[in-house]
């Protein structure tokens, strides 16, 4: 019933988004509107899996007021699923054995997280069980005391780099 609501929202928010990156190889601009932690959001989780069974959720949000911005925050969460293939692959099964223990990685990215305390922005966490760190805020690559703004053109880099390093973490301590 869930993936019945939720495929239009994503195939419409799909179209316009597809539209937007057609136009343009380069990281969205941020819009001018943008929304705060305290505005109504919707979250998108995707559920996928590695040949070797790993498990990865990646997550975001957007704000049914602000069109513009969720164009931009789902431009980001299309490239980091595109980024993440081919090892990776959306498996809707692995929302039903998420919470089960295995001897594989379970990891996670949050796109577009008010929890990542990027300055009057969203940002990105990422955790990877097995690890030891439940969660870690992707930090700026210039400055790495400062999380990474998810409109930053190296967002999707620093977030791919924080979770290669967590899942490598991860994998060396699965038992």
């Amino acid at each position: 019933m869930f993936r019945t609501i939720l495929l239009p929202l994503v195939l419409a928010f799909t179209v316009a988004v597809s539209g937007v990156s057609a136009q343009t190889k380069k990281a969205p601009a941020a819009p001018a509107k943008s929304p705060g932690p305290k505005d109504q959001m919707i979250s998108i989780n995707v559920f996928m899996r590695d040949t070797n069974k790993n498990e990865l959720l990646l997550g975001t949000h957007i704000w049914p007021a602000y069109p513009e911005y969720n164009a931009a925050a789902l431009q980001r969460f299309f490239a980091l699923m595109k980024a993440l293939e081919p090892p990776y692959k959306q498996d809707d099964e692995v929302a039903y054995s998420w919470s089960t223990k295995a001897k594989v990685t379970k990891c996670s990215i949050y796109l577009e997280s008010w929890e990542a305390g990027a300055k009057n922005s969203t940002g990105a966490t990422v955790g990877c069980e097995a690890n030891g760190v439940s969660s870690l805020i992707v930090t700026s690559e210039k400055d790495s005391t400062k999380p990474s703004a998810s409109s930053d053109p190296r967002h999707l880099e620093e977030v791919m780099d924080l979770f290669k390093k967590q899942q490598e973490r991860a994998k060396n301590n699965v038992k």
